[in-house]
């Protein structure tokens, strides 16, 4: 959790005033992208990650920030932040 914190708190300013219920935000490598999500379920978000990076994925909550991680096996360079 507190590589989570971690990576949270290196984000660009603009990036964490963005973050917003509804969007998936994403970091790959040095890119960032987001895209709407607010009729998907959880199990939707994650089979499209599933199927975009051809691995698992589980979602690990942080209540402390309002946020949802989405951890891609294979992918530590992929950050995946769902707000809540």
């Amino acid at each position: 959790m507190q590589e989570f914190v971690n990576q949270y708190e290196d984000l660009p300013s603009e990036i964490k005033t963005a973050l917003s219920v509804g969007f998936v935000f994403v970091k790959q490598r040095h890119d960032f992208w987001h895209f709407p999500a607010r009729e998907w379920t959880q199990q939707q978000i994650m089979d499209y990650f599933q199927h975009r990076f051809n691995n698992e994925c589980h979602f690990v909550d942080h209540k402390e920030l309002r946020l949802r991680q989405l951890i891609v096996e294979k992918h530590p360079d992929l950050l995946v932040i769902v707000p809540y």
